[in-house]
């Protein structure tokens, strides 16, 4: 039995949730043995310090994106393992790792878990860890809108919507360091490999591209959106007109400065996956 932590995020907005009894059950059955729980939003996440007081051997999480990276930024120089179950909108740190799979198939496969943790690769940015993706440029702030409908806030949509409309149509757009200065309204970086990164740039220059950027946002994947596609990668550089933008990592949005430099890279932490 492997001693484990056990992360839920009840506020998640996952369709598929499963009640954290069920969830803690199946995992005993597979061998974890759940010695601590910690309950999200209510709980605060745990410390590398809780773990090792602990002596926990894997952690178990099961939310968003969003919440699984800042769980592993915390883990810096952690030696256990990670086991990330799908409970947030678009899983994709968990699709990558174990297919595309409901929480409740992973948690029937839990005894096929290859036995040995693997690096995935990341995309680095200074010192920051990103797993499933980085996007610059104004038309983050349709992750605000995206927000707003997960949590039923619909007296902020108004606002937040006019907000992301009129940011995407502005001037204020992003390029890539030495590719022709074409300002797009964000660009999406995501990890391919060890040494590879794919590069997405999201248009927004007719009316039209915006009405398909925002429904694509609202759709959940806003990879969907207008774009062209930029390319691989091993490095690349965010340029803007602007010194401050909005960006999103791994799903979670936040104020960044310009330029912003990427590398392909794998993680420090070590992942569990279902066998394919």
């Amino acid at each position: 039995m492997k001693r484990t932590l056990l992360v839920n995020n009840s506020n998640s907005g996952n369709a598929n949730a499963v009640e954290e009894g069920a969830l803690a059950s199946a995992l005993e059955a597979a061998g974890f043995d759940i010695v601590a729980r910690a309950s999200l939003p209510h709980d605060d996440l745990p410390s590398l310090s809780d773990l090792a007081t602990l002596k926990i051997q894997t952690l178990a999480i099961c939310a968003g994106d969003g919440t699984v990276s800042s769980m592993c930024a915390k883990l810096a120089g952690w030696s256990g393992d990670v086991l990330v179950l799908p409970g947030g909108t678009m899983n994709l740190l968990s699709r990558r790792l174990h297919g595309e799979r409901s929480l409740i198939d992973i948690l029937e496969l839990l005894p096929s878990l290859i036995d040995q943790a693997e690096h995935v690769p990341i995309v680095k940015a200074g010192d920051r860890e990103i797993y499933t993706g980085l996007t610059v440029g104004p038309s983050t702030r349709w992750g605000e809108v995206r927000e707003g409908i997960r949590q039923s806030d619909l007296s902020s949509l108004p606002e937040t919507v006019r907000t992301a409309w009129s940011e995407t149509l502005g001037k204020e757009g992003v390029w890539l360091e030495n590719s022709p200065r074409e300002a797009y309204a964000g660009i999406f970086i995501e990890p391919r490999d060890a040494e590879h990164m794919n590069v997405i740039a999201f248009r927004a220059n007719s009316v039209g591209d915006m009405v398909n950027h925002g429904l694509a946002w609202l759709r959940k994947d806003f990879r969907e959106g207008p774009r062209d596609e930029l390319g691989t990668m091993t490095v690349a550089t965010v340029m803007g007109n602007h010194i401050e933008t909005g960006i999103l990592v791994d799903g979670e949005y936040e104020n960044g400065a310009l330029p912003l430099t990427c590398a392909a890279s794998m993680s420090s932490l070590r992942f569990l996956r279902i066998a394919p």
